[in-house]
């Protein structure tokens, strides 16, 4: 009850962290989904770009996030813009790596078939591929979600405004305390559940009645 008494008589000042980690997370999984499913596509079509592709962003990923916004913030400067750039880069592996799998999974006989209908290579893809990719792509774009709504809260460390700032607040002074702590850390796993959830949902729905595999 004391954590939900502070949040609320703080709630001027987590009011807007809330509203620019939601906002950051937004940008971020949007940005990423679109280059994620670029990327996945030509990754799909070409095993020399899959390897560079999947071994680029493999190594982004293993970069510590404290190092990687710390260096974006010496070209972009503090505050949102290096927190989002970094996220859109640690977002993009799931996403490329399951657009991959999903296109690649699409027996050869249905695109066959379409072909045999007078589909050009565009119309094959949008209309035969991608449709019966969406519940695999859907879920390298949960798992990005997931991970950039908790890996947000470093972007405090250099000047973002989200939700990492009462935990950063909390845990650099010696008067900090648990419910700063959890002011920051309640928030985020509620929004991290709630994403989850809505876009496991809507991955289960488009599953319905299709074949899927898991990415590996």
């Amino acid at each position: 009850m004391s954590t939900l008494r502070y949040i609320s008589d703080n709630w001027d000042t987590l009011g807007p962290q809330v509203a620019t980690h939601l906002r950051i997370v937004a940008i971020c999984v949007a940005v990423a989904a679109v280059l994620g499913l670029l990327l996945g596509i030509a990754s799909a079509r070409s095993p020399r770009v899959a390897v560079l592709t999947l071994a680029v962003t493999g190594t982004i990923l293993t970069i510590p996030s404290f190092a990687l916004f710390g260096l974006l913030s010496i070209w972009l400067g503090l505050g949102n813009p290096p927190v989002i750039v970094g996220l859109i880069l640690y977002a993009l592996l799931p996403i490329v790596r399951n657009t991959r799998v999903g296109i690649l999974a699409v027996a050869p006989a249905v695109t066959e078939a379409a072909r045999g209908m007078g589909m050009n290579r565009l119309q094959v893809l949008t209309r035969v591929e991608l449709p019966l990719a969406v519940p695999v792509i859907l879920g390298g774009l949960r798992q990005s979600t997931v991970m950039i709504v908790a890996i947000a809260t470093v972007g405090a460390a250099v000047g973002a405004n989200d939700l990492g700032q009462p935990i950063f607040a909390a845990v650099s002074r010696d008067t900090g305390t648990l419910e700063q702590v959890l002011a920051g850390v309640i928030p985020v796993a509620l929004i991290g559940i709630l994403a989850d959830t809505v876009l496991a949902g809507l991955q289960r729905g488009l599953s319905r009645g299709r074949v899927t595999v898991a990415a590996t």
